[in-house]
């Protein structure tokens, strides 16, 4: 695992807000592309991007699960071709990304095949890679001297297990792992649902007690679980339902007595 830190300034009663976004799957023919680049153009400049895995779809005709049906790629390089295309996706974004995750989708090539997709990305944007799993420490300072300061904690992890066909199956399994970690918020994958939750926790800030609750994302999915023809994704095989194509968003806002930190799914 790794232990990654960036630093943002901020005024009191900024709102600031990270975007995650988890099992994009990019040259599958089931991402849903539009949707991505979409809520990728619909950020602005005080929404931070983490990318927690499965970035790209990375199954290659050597792979048993490969099949030409749900490979969006053209030329044979398909990693190469993916590889292009996300550079230049991501570079007018480089500048709020906090870092770039591992799936298993690229752990398996990194396996296989001997290369790291997701480091040579981060080293063309000049961005984190942050590995498969993490607590990562993210600094807010007030002013150009960092008086003020307020940290954030954040347990992420690309996920694991089979996905459930359940509404409180995941949160129920991820909801285990926040009892053995210190954060604030908790940053789940690999299951393609978008669902947020929290534990209610209390603190002191000072004298005052305050709620400080921690905040558990499954951070959804862009790869779409049934399409038309007659060829079936995987998902459709597994028997998997429907997903909604999308992300959470996190919202922080600073105050002088302590920090706010909500999640909405939509």
């Amino acid at each position: 695992m790794k232990t990654p830190r960036y630093e943002i300034q901020y005024q009191y009663g900024q709102e600031l807000f990270i975007k995650p976004f988890f099992d994009v799957h990019w040259g599958a023919t089931a991402c849903d592309e539009k949707a991505f680049l979409q809520d990728l153009k619909e950020t602005d400049e005080n929404t931070y991007l983490l990318f927690g895995g499965d970035l790209f779809d990375s199954i290659l005709p050597s792979d048993r699960r490969y099949r030409k049906s749900t490979d969006k790629t053209i030329t044979e390089a398909i990693i190469d071709e993916c590889l292009d295309e996300m550079v230049e996706v991501l570079k007018p974004y480089r500048h709020r990304i906090l870092g770039i995750g591992l799936g298993n989708h690229e752990d398996v090539l990194i396996s296989r095949c001997g290369t790291n997709v997701i480091k040579r990305l981060c080293d063309l944007l000049d961005v984190q890679s942050i590995g498969y799993s993490g607590l990562y420490r993210l600094s807010l300072r007030k002013g150009k001297h960092g008086g003020g300061g307020r940290k954030i904690i954040i347990r992420y992890h690309h996920g694991w297990g089979g996905g459930s066909r359940t509404q409180g199956a995941d949160l129920t399994k991820y909801s285990k792992d926040v009892a053995y970690w210190e954060a604030d918020l908790f940053l789940y994958g690999h299951v393609h649902k978008n669902q947020v939750d929290k534990i209610p926790r209390l603190g002191l800030v000072g004298d005052k007690l305050v709620a400080k609750p921690k905040i558990i994302c499954i951070c959804g999915s862009y790869l779409k679980t049934y399409m038309k023809g007659d060829i079936p994704t995987y998902s459709e095989k597994q028997g998997y339902p429907p997903i909604m194509i999308e992300s959470p968003c996190i919202k922080i806002k600073p105050t002088r007595t302590y920090l706010e930190i909500k999640a909405y799914t939509d």
